[in-house]
């Protein structure tokens, strides 16, 4: 297909969970506790309930200006009830080639769910995907969701996406689950699983969590949507760059490959800057013996999505080069610039070069695809 001579690959689009996706797809062992839609869906809401949880949770008044455009250049695509046609029709438009799909309203994220029940939710979610892709697989690839309430079953579940329904990620939320921290070696099986399969593990993080470490909670005595949504995409993806580099996670897995999504690139110079900094000075004391900087960690492994607008991403690839960014629409939520976003990001003040390993090598290097 390609756009402007650049193919294409979204590295993060998203769909909208049917109504009645668990309904369709729960173990019926679960069925009792299966999320359900807390009142008729709107054009571009859903909300659910799960074991009394409420999903989104409520936290101050959202973005009403970006629903009223959502609902109007949406309308076409909400129609068809975000099906696997009208998800084509939206990659057409925007001139991609591939996309990998993510979820839109994980309702995993209770740290009081019990591990088999949060990995039966994302059991459920996955075989979903896999008919939703089904249409047309050479252009839709799906991410497993995967739930750190247990490693050992999140490994196991991760082995089933991959080999039996042909995922090629895991996705999954970047915050610690009942206090266990991604570089906690409890989380090992499932780093090693995915170093073993050659998947990639991709953080994307979400606005309902119900875990006292989720950075949104501290404002839900006087919310803001503009505190909250500018804020806590990029903090939560800090700490778990912090995590995965600094505790040593890709050191014990040097072959890990892992994307950090969804919570913009501009501040990334300045962080391994930081992290640099502070391990030169503090590296006897660490319980995480690195035999490198944090800064080369990221540099080996990781990769960060730029946002279609994100002008500061000239000085990123400035101060870190060029391979390490990946590029998404973040189609069909209500804050993305769809239709326009590729057309967007191909105004940035950047070179040939770097848009084309943005919109294509370095995707295709992270997810393992040609």
């Amino acid at each position: 297909m390609s756009k402007q001579g650049f193919r294409v690959l979204d590295s993060d689009l998203h769909v909208i969970e049917p109504q009645d996706l668990y309904e369709r797809y729960l173990d019926r062992r679960y069925a009792r506790r299966a999320p359900r839609p807390l009142e008729a869906r709107q054009a571009y809401v859903s909300n659910w309930i799960v074991d009394g949880w409420v999903f989104p949770r409520p936290i101050g008044r959202g973005r009403p200006d970006a629903e009223s455009r959502a609902n109007v250049v949406l309308k076409e695509y909400a129609a068809a009830h975000f099906d696997s046609a009208s998800q084509l029709r939206a990659m057409e438009v925007e001139g991609l080639d591939l996309a990998v799909l993510f979820r839109t309203l994980p309702v995993v994220c209770v740290d009081a769910f019990d591990p088999e029940f949060a990995v039966g939710l994302c059991h459920a979610w996955n075989d979903w995907a896999a008919d939703f892709v089904r249409p047309a697989p050479e252009r839709m690839k799906a991410a497993a969701l995967l739930t750190l309430h247990d490693a050992t079953l999140a490994a196991n579940e991760l082995r089933r996406a991959v080999t039996d329904l042909g995922f090629i990620a895991a996705q999954m939320m970047p915050n610690p689950v009942n206090g266990v921290n991604l570089h906690d070696p409890r989380m090992d099986p499932l780093w090693a699983e995915a170093e073993r399969l050659g998947v990639p593990i991709c953080f994307h993080p979400a606005p309902n969590n119900y875990s006292d470490t989720h950075f949104v909670n501290r404002f839900l005595t006087r919310p803001s949507a503009t505190i909250t949504g500018g804020l806590n995409n990029p903090i939560e993806l800090m700490s778990a760059i912090a995590s995965m580099t600094v505790g040593g996670v890709l050191e014990r897995f040097p072959r890990l490959r892992v994307g950090f999504l969804e919570g913009n690139c501009s501040w990334l110079p300045w962080l391994l800057w930081r992290l640099d900094e502070y391990w030169k000075m503090s590296k006897s004391g660490e319980a995480a013996q690195l035999q490198a900087l944090p800064s080369e960690y990221f540099r080996r492994q990781c990769f960060i999505s730029v946002d279609v607008d994100e002008d500061q991403v000239e000085y990123v690839i400035e101060k870190l080069g060029n391979d390490n960014l990946v590029f998404s629409t973040d189609y069909p939520h209500s804050d993305s610039h769809f239709p326009e976003a590729t057309d967007l990001f191909l105004k940035l003040p950047l070179s040939q070069e770097s848009k084309r390993k943005i919109l294509w090598d370095n995707c295709a290097r992270l997810y393992g695809v040609n």
